[in-house]
């Protein structure tokens, strides 16, 4: 069906080739402990990661995934123990959640080529070197058991440390930033539960360890734990603090009765992470939906901002190991540019660029980001960030991308995508509405995106399309959309909604039947996701807010004047969305466009799990050129 496109799909492969060319090799980002210096590097085969002693050339690679590549395997995990003696590697098959746990001996003195942990989730070093935890999935996906392994030892010789049969939990396992506790973390989307395991317990006279539990699980309390100076630091949105604070509690008394309140921000802020440091915390938020870094000082009880390089960009933690220091590195992805890393120096105030990489013979004068507000059904203002060239004129002829996500909390943020260059050289306005169900704006603003209220984000998504039209930006006939996932229901939903307002839509690995899904707990996540789509087996109100608003269930009978053409993508091996979903789907859809002009196409990739598949760099570029070929070919004929 797209063999017209062919050689568009060609050019296009060839450009998204050009942004991604690097004329000079960038130097690794490199990490320095027990006087090596530690680094990966990217080959066409995948990462390559090593090491040398620090004031020397010669070069140990630790491991090179490219032999792993041969077996349809890709690196899901690495870590080092707290001494830097023995590499841990996780592998993982395509599509699959769970992948083998392997270990290397970098001295050399012990032969673990035969220490394999089979189907493990995620996995966290002990402090003693010798120890490693780990989470297990059940048949719904969910990872519920923690075990301990000790290396040397069979896994069968494992020890069962917790295990929850809440079935609406997720069991995660992290480690304080001093290593001095194991952290076990319940959390379903709307609770959590956190124990403290001692890092250094010594299993080798058959006790257990003792397991502190923080604070009970409640309803709507959500809390992360870290440790710092004999003081338990945690990030939580107890005392209706929707958008999270900081609070401090003894580790003798840790339950929520005895937290003390260290860094409140304002109703317009939020704290999504935090990084603890000897003399100092450093805060990473959104203030009025964009990124922001704050420097608490623990002695002056101060915080001072960092002023980041971009305004509209994604900022993401570094991997700050040291401590005892007065730096710490973060980077930052933009709409324009390669992922840079940046080095803050809190003691002198300062910003120093480690790496900046910018693209390819791209003319970034040319392009702009902005935002602009939009009003929905109830007077909600829905932020909406646009890319664009400069010289963009509002005279309805403009071709626009709309894309979005709307669930979970998840943020629709302006970062970089390959894909996104080819359309924008060609007059193309991408256009990013941050509806409700994302948590740009805070807590609220999620809030009133799922359950009963699921309906304010596809209201949303119609707002920002009717307003691109009314202010002559683009028209119906160049208007198109793009949704994953999550993203696939909210922009699927548009099909049967307000078909007319768009002339082409993308939908990959879409939630398009949700009802079944939310009506079958034996499928994986189902009872996980209660608190974000409902019950629908329990709850009649939540059976009729799902079926009024499913793609599936709505799509026969719309009976609209004009359809979109919709491509939809899905996988295989795909355990999130099960691959009944795009294929019921699109036969219904078939059914329903059968006498308009509009198209229904549908690839499943028999390789593809949820997040992706092939794995190589030239496959994900023949889907991405295929996809633009379609919206092009259907948009700008």
């Amino acid at each position: 069906m797209l063999k017209n496109t062919s050689f568009l799909q060609r050019v296009l492969r060839r450009e998204m080739q050009k942004i991604l060319h690097t004329p000079k090799l960038l130097p690794p980002l490199s990490t320095r402990a027990h006087g090596y210096e530690y680094y990966s590097k990217t080959s066409k085969a995948g990462m390559v990661y090593c090491r040398k002693l620090i004031g020397h050339t010669e070069e140990e690679v630790l491991l090179d995934s490219k032999y792993l590549r041969m077996t349809n395997l890709s690196i899901r995990k690495v870590l080092l123990s707290p001494n830097h003696g023995i590499f841990a590697y996780q592998t993982e098959r395509e599509g699959e959640e769970v992948g083998n746990l392997h270990f290397k001996d970098l001295s050399g003195a012990m032969n673990l080529k035969g220490d394999i942990l089979e189907d493990i989730f995620n996995f966290v070093w002990a402090n003693d070197n010798k120890t490693v935890y780990y989470t297990v999935t059940s048949d719904q996906l969910r990872p519920n058991k923690v075990y301990a392994h000790i290396i040397g030892t069979s896994q069968e010789e494992d020890i069962l440390i917790y295990e929850d049969k809440d079935e609406t939990t997720f069991v995660d396992i992290s480690s304080t930033k001093d290593m001095k506790y194991i952290t076990i973390n319940a959390n379903s989307l709307s609770s959590s539960e956190v124990r403290l395991i001692d890092a250094l317990h010594d299993y080798s006279d058959g006790q257990l360890p003792s397991l502190q539990l923080v604070q009970g699980r409640k309803e709507n309390l959500e809390y992360f734990v870290d440790h710092h100076d004999n003081q338990l630091y945690v990030l939580t949105n107890a005392g209706n603090a929707k958008n999270f604070k900081l609070v401090t509690a003894g580790q003798d008394k840790p339950d929520m009765q005895h937290w003390k309140d260290l860094i409140t921000l304002s109703s317009t802020e939020k704290i999504e992470d935090v990084d603890l440091f000897k003399n100092r915390i450093v805060l990473y938020g959104r203030r009025d939906g964009l990124p922001m870094i704050l420097c608490y000082d623990l002695k002056l009880g101060t915080k001072l901002e960092v002023d980041l390089p971009e305004r509209f960009c994604i900022v993401h933690p570094g991997t700050n190991l040291d401590f005892d220091t007065d730096t710490f590195r973060f980077s930052v992805t933009s709409p324009y540019e390669h992922e840079s890393t940046w080095e803050y120096n809190m003691d002198k105030k300062t910003l120093r660029s480690v790496r900046v990489h910018p693209i390819h013979k791209f003319d970034r004068k040319k392009y702009t980001c902005s935002q602009i507000h939009v009003e929905s059904h109830d007077g909600a203002q829905v932020p909406v960030t646009l890319l664009h060239q400069k010289d963009l004129k509002l005279n309805g002829k403009n071709p626009v991308l709309m894309r979005s996500y709307g669930a979970y909390g998840i943020t629709t943020d302006p970062d970089f995508r390959i894909e996104n260059f080819s359309l924008l050289e060609r007059g193309w306005v991408i256009a990013l509405p941050h509806v409700r169900g994302g948590s740009e704006l805070g807590r609220d603003w999620y809030e009133n995106g799922k359950l009963l209220h699921k309906k304010n984000s596809f209201k949303d998504f119609i707002a920002v399309a009717e307003h691109l039209i009314n202010k002559n930006l683009t028209s119906s006939k160049l208007l198109a959309a793009m949704g994953t996932s999550a993203g696939g229901l909210l922009v699927g939903a548009m099909v049967h909604m307000r078909p007319e307002l768009f002339k082409a839509i993308v939908l990959r690995v879409p939630f398009v039947d949700p009802l079944s899904a939310m009506l079958n707990p034996d499928l994986p996540l189902t009872q996980v996701e209660y608190p974000e789509w409902g019950n629908p087996t329990d709850d009649k109100a939540d059976y009729e807010n799902i079926a009024s608003y499913s793609p599936y269930e709505n799509i026969i009978g719309t009976s609209a004047n004009s359809y979109p053409s919709v491509l939809l993508t899905g996988g295989l091996k795909d355990q999130r969305v099960q691959v009944s979903q795009p294929l019921k789907y699109i036969s219904r859809l078939r059914r329903e466009i059968e006498h308009s002009n509009a198209v229904a196409l549908c690839r499943i990739d028999t390789d593809r799990g949820h997040f992706g598949g092939g794995g190589e760099q030239e496959a994900r570029l023949d889907e991405a050129a295929e996809e633009l070929a379609f919206l092009i070919s259907n948009v700008q004929k």
